[in-house]
């Protein structure tokens, strides 16, 4: 609180004294230029009667006299006279020809006037005037109560200020010590708001961050028992084998042990890839038909099941994807309906509306409503097993969520005319 106040007030009295003693000298000055004659003229009125007084007076006496003239005159008048040439007066050429046609003369300053007697080369000069004593204690004054009211005016404004300032270093104290809920609050219309919010999608990040760090550091020592028990116990076997037969089964099974435990890890690395970061997908405009029957005839080749394709989008319409990723989560979803369904699978492509959608059925033996959510989570099965044939990883289908929400759009779980599952997969067909 005192650091913000000192801040803030010292930069207002710094303010302050610059505009009063540059800024407003300049404006007086600037502003008052083009009607500089107006105030000549008004301080040659005001001025004329006082002068015509003292050269009449100094008129009817010889002029060796007037310097003694003007000594006796002197207490009279609260401003200094002096008498000087036009030559010694101390004005400018344009002025000392003024002078000489007779013109009453006004300082810069409006302070110190000139004129010349009679028809001689002697000038009486008034001024300048001095500045009244009193205007030194009213300017102190008025300072004093300036800066006064800039201090309550600067404690009014830092109390709000610093409460929040309070709040917010104690919301990151909070955050740093591992209470990643912490969050930081402001008033609606604080000009600290989007401060707050931005704090605040910092934590949330970072909270989903630690959050993912440790449910897969935790998905990761809980996955890999199994295949680094399977390799043990391979090892074992081959150590033990009486014959060459039983050795090249048990290096079979190794060999599959190693595939099943380099296909994890990279499901792995890719689920990863999208909790933790954003990937940078390449969603630019491409045919989706050719696209779509090619990933169709490699799925064929590579599932049991009859995968079936009802793709309804032109040739000529473009769309909106990333192939490489999109293909990830394609093949994933017709994997998944070729291990746990039937002996159908169908995918269905077609656009409703501005968006494209692609569904995924299968004639399997479907899913519960009450468990249709936690199947898109990591690592969650509803089918216990872990064997080679229908365990799984329990990560496709978290990976396929990932990809449509990275595409913009969003992946849904129904019943299908087939009698199993409908994956359906939607997102906008363009930017």
């Amino acid at each position: 609180m005192r650091r913000l106040f000192l801040n803030y007030y010292l930069f207002l009295v710094f303010v302050l004294v610059l505009v009063w003693f540059a800024a407003v000298p300049l404006v007086e000055y600037f502003a008052s230029a083009p009607f500089r004659e107006d105030y000549d003229r008004y301080y040659r009125e005001l001025m004329r009667g006082t002068f015509e007084l003292v050269t009449e007076d100094l008129g009817s006496i010889p002029p060796a006299e007037w310097s003694q003239r003007i000594e006796e005159l002197q207490p009279d008048f609260g401003y200094p006279l002096e008498l000087a040439t036009i030559d010694e007066a101390g004005v400018s050429a344009a002025q000392r020809e003024q002078l000489r046609a007779g013109t009453l003369v006004v300082g810069t300053g409006y302070d110190q006037f000139w004129r010349r007697i009679g028809d001689t080369d002697r000038v009486l000069v008034m001024g300048p005037f001095p500045a009244p004593q009193v205007g030194r204690s009213v300017d102190f004054l008025t300072w004093a109560l300036v800066l006064g009211f800039l201090g309550v005016a600067t404690t009014l404004w830092a109390l709000p200020f610093a409460r929040e300032l309070r709040g917010f270093r104690r919301t990151a104290a909070a955050f740093g010590e591992g209470r990643f809920e912490s969050r930081a609050t402001t008033r609606r219309h604080s000009p600290l708001a989007p401060l707050a919010t931005s704090f605040n999608r910092m934590a949330d990040r970072i909270e989903q961050l630690i959050t993912s760090h440790r449910e897969l550091t935790n998905a990761v020592a809980h996955e890999l028992r199994t295949p680094i028990s399977r390799l043990r116990f391979g090892l074992e076997m081959v150590e033990s084998a009486g014959d060459e037969s039983t050795r090249e089964r048990s290096a079979r099974e190794l060999r599959r042990d190693l595939d099943d435990l380099e296909a994890l890890v990279e499901e792995l690395l890719v689920y990863a890839r999208f909790d933790r970061t954003a990937p940078d997908l390449e969603l630019e405009p491409h045919a989706f038909r050719p696209w779509i029957e090619e990933l169709h005839a490699t799925l064929v080749a590579e599932t049991a099941a009859q995968v079936e394709l009802d793709c309804a989008i032109e040739d000529g319409r473009p769309v909106r994807f990333d192939p490489r990723h999109l293909a990830r989560a394609l093949e994933n979803l017709v994997h998944n309906a070729d291990r746990h369904g039937g002996h159908h699978v169908r995918i269905a492509a077609r656009t409703d509306g501005d968006d494209v959608v692609v569904a995924v059925d299968d004639d399997g033996p479907g899913i519960p409503v009450d468990e249709r959510e936690r199947v898109f989570e990591a690592f969650a099965r509803l089918d216990t097993s872990r064997s080679r044939d229908s365990g799984g990883f329990g990560l496709g289908l978290a990976i396929v969520r990932r990809v449509a929400e990275a595409h913009g759009g969003r992946v849904e779980l129904t019943d299908s005319d087939l009698g199993g599952c409908r994956f359906t997969v939607r997102w906008p067909r363009t930017a």
